[in-house]
């Protein structure tokens, strides 16, 4: 009996023990502008053709079908969008632990408040302006008897999704977050600092520490806003920063943007050459023998960059 009732205890207590003081270094995004809508659209047709037993083949020829899916769509698309906007301001002040299922009791609460109780009210509020419009007032509660239940079954599924997608992107960015802090030496404390500030961190490395080690960087494809490196043997590798931040704390003797989408160190240049208004540049390395003409905009500032340093 002591064992069980010491249990109990214990389960009580993990569900109001706060996590570990830390925020995440970048608040998840839900991209719930272009992510809500077409899920508005599903919930909203299901939830029609659920209550009227019909097929959709059938239902989109009826007029009636119409009548009942817009503001179905519109009412699931409202309270969706007001549960992903609820989150942002609940991940930063109440969030949940980044690496464990449980949160305080206090954002439970919250959720259920905020992404179950409040659209649901919100809901029947809709329906009953929404029937009494259409001069059909005790289909409310025919409405309430019989469908209810299951738009409050959706609307947990819906926080449940939500709920799901933020544990597995908090994983992501902490584990990037961690790459991140190894990889440009930030320490421990360093890095909680950040965390309980709310900063971000400047992860673009040193001039020392990159001079002697990135040849080329280009624009990541495959990650919009990133980049990716080339050494001078010839290995490349993503970049968590930016071509622009990476150009703002380098840009000097050692590199040239030549093109907007190729940042150069001046090692990596075996050879230049004009051709009237053209201006050729031949790699050493990692591409030895390629040619990249120089921007026309970038063409004067490039040549002076280049002779400016030969002269030296």
């Amino acid at each position: 009996m002591k064992k069980i009732s010491t249990l109990i205890r214990s389960f009580i207590q993990s569900l109001t023990k706060k996590p570990r003081k830390r925020t995440l270094p970048f608040q998840v995004n839900y991209h719930e502008n272009w992510l809500v809508p077409p899920m508005a659209i599903f919930v909203g047709i299901f939830i029609v053709l659920y209550a009227h037993h019909r097929g959709f083949g059938e239902a989109i020829f009826m007029l009636a079908f119409y009548k009942a899916a817009i503001p179905s769509i519109a009412a699931a698309w409202l309270m969706m969008r007001y549960i992903a906007k609820k989150m942002y301001p609940l991940d930063q002040y109440f969030p949940w632990a980044i690496t464990w299922w449980r949160g305080p009791l206090p954002r439970v609460v919250l959720q259920v408040w905020h992404g179950v109780l409040i659209p649901g009210f919100a809901v029947l509020t809709f329906y009953a302006f929404y029937f009494t419009v259409r001069e059909q007032p005790l289909r409310f509660w025919r409405y309430l008897n019989e469908d209810f239940s299951f738009v409050v079954l959706m609307l947990l599924g819906f926080n449940a999704l939500i709920w799901v997608y933020y544990r597995l992107r908090a994983r992501e960015i902490m584990d990037e977050y961690r790459q991140w802090r190894h990889k440009y030496n930030k320490t421990e404390e360093e890095m909680e600092e950040l965390w309980n500030t709310g900063g971000t961190t400047d992860v673009v490395p040193a001039l020392e520490k990159v001079k002697d080690k990135i040849a080329l960087l280009e624009p990541n494809k495959q990650r919009t806003g990133k980049s990716r490196s080339t050494t001078f043997e010839g290995k490349q590798d993503d970049e968590p920063y930016t071509m622009r931040d990476f150009y703002k704390k380098v840009m000097g003797p050692d590199y040239y943007r030549i093109r907007p989408e190729l940042i150069i160190h001046r090692k990596a240049i075996a050879s230049m050459r004009e051709e009237g208004r053209v201006v050729m540049v031949t790699l050493a390395a990692p591409r030895p023998g390629q040619e990249i003409k120089v921007a026309d905009r970038q063409r004067e500032e490039f040549l002076i960059w280049w002779v400016m340093e030969e002269e030296d």
